[in-house]
């Protein structure tokens, strides 16, 4: 057997080659016949492909309006519209709380009472000082008009009605001193105290917000500060709502640009009527100055050389369209869009894709599928 194997091996490989070589061959014939099948067909199979009479299949867009804005991006912290620490004015124990975290409080709520037993004795003591004062006060007025009492005599008893008056204000002053009532409406934070707790000026017993707006403040270099003014839409993202945007206006430009960081603080103020806004958050903020309507195309039909843009524009011939290689100045890029200054006109089409398979003054018949001209919505957005 391996005499044999030996004796006709290399004929027996050498046939096996050349039935290889005839199964590619075929193969490759057969599949040929079959791609120019699909590239006959109607549509040819997709953008790139062969139309009819050859023409390659392409998607294209319609010049339009768009709005465009001179884009400017800062990192924003949020602040409540309005927010204070509790703390007591004098140092002494806590009698009672009247809230509790996240309580929503109304302007003039009594918030925190504190222990006031020897000021309430002093008041006591005060008012009813003040009452006797008043009350001769009242007599000597009756004397002094009927001519039985003079006027040096009244002059003194009215001063020590009144210096009763004053002491019984003080009085209730250190009452009031010792009671914490919410200066605004808004919500309550956490509470950091507990009745019986002795507390000092500066000791925080809780928080109070009030978020329905949020102050954004950021910071802007001093060179875009023409771009700056009360007014000025903002557009605010935040990584706790990816899916969210917060519309709200500049409110505020400081008066100051900061020597070490060349930069100027803004202020601008967001609508929070849910209330998903907290203070401290950080904000990514898109300030949209100036405002105008610009001739537009989808930047995907744009053909950067080192030269210049570029683009394909549909043109209509004898017998169907072609396409000519037109060069651009182009403006501002944002969103996808690109703004064209100069080389094309509103309801020009532009070839979007398809590009690579295309030479100017090619014919190229125009595809309809989601990507077209047709379903790409160009209207003039505010």
């Amino acid at each position: 057997m391996l005499g044999i194997f030996k004796r006709y091996g290399f004929a027996a490989v050498v046939a096996v080659g050349l039935g290889l070589m005839t199964f590619v061959v075929l193969g490759k014939t057969v599949w040929d016949g079959v791609s120019e099948s699909v590239a006959a067909a109607p549509g040819g199979g997709g953008p790139g492909r062969g139309g009819p009479g050859g023409a390659p299949t392409v998607l294209a867009a319609t010049a339009s309006l768009h709005t465009f804005t001179d884009g400017l991006q800062a990192i924003g912290t949020a602040q409540a519209r309005e927010s204070i620490v509790l703390t007591p004015k004098v140092a002494d124990t806590i009698r009672a709380l009247r809230f509790d975290s996240g309580d929503r409080v109304r302007r003039g709520q009594v918030l925190v009472e504190m222990s006031s037993v020897e000021q309430a004795a002093d008041y006591a003591e005060a008012r009813a000082a003040n009452d006797a004062a008043q009350e001769e006060l009242r007599r000597y007025q009756e004397l002094f008009d009927r001519g039985f009492a003079s006027q040096a005599r009244l002059d003194t008893v009215r001063a020590a009605a009144n210096a009763t008056e004053a002491r019984l204000n003080a009085g209730a002053s250190r009452i009031a001193d010792r009671t914490i009532r919410a200066p605004f409406a808004g919500v309550v934070g956490l509470r950091t105290a507990s009745p019986g707790e002795f507390m000092r000026p500066g000791d925080q017993i809780g928080t109070l917000d009030d978020v329905t707006e949020i102050k954004l403040d950021f910071d802007v270099t001093e060179t875009e500060l023409a771009r700056l003014a009360p007014g000025v839409e903002i557009i605010a993202l935040t990584a706790a709502y990816p899916d969210r945007t917060f519309t709200g206006v500049i409110a505020d430009v400081d008066s100051r640009v900061d020597p070490a960081t060349r930069t100027v603080r803004v202020r601008a103020m967001l609508p929070n009527p849910d209330e998903v806004l907290r203070p401290g958050m950080l904000m990514t903020v898109q300030v949209r100055s100036n405002p105008r309507q610009g001739l537009a195309i989808p930047e995907i039909a744009i053909l950067d050389q080192a030269d210049g843009a570029y683009v394909y524009r549909v043109v209509a011939r004898e017998g169907g369209q072609a396409v000519d290689l037109v060069r651009l100045r182009v403006g501002q890029r944002t969103g996808g869009m690109a703004e064209v200054l100069e080389g094309l006109s509103a309801g020009d089409q532009v070839i979007t894709e398809g590009v690579q398979s295309v030479r100017p003054g090619q014919p190229v018949q125009i595809g309809a599928s989601p990507g077209s001209a047709d379903a790409l919505d160009l209207r003039p957005r505010g």
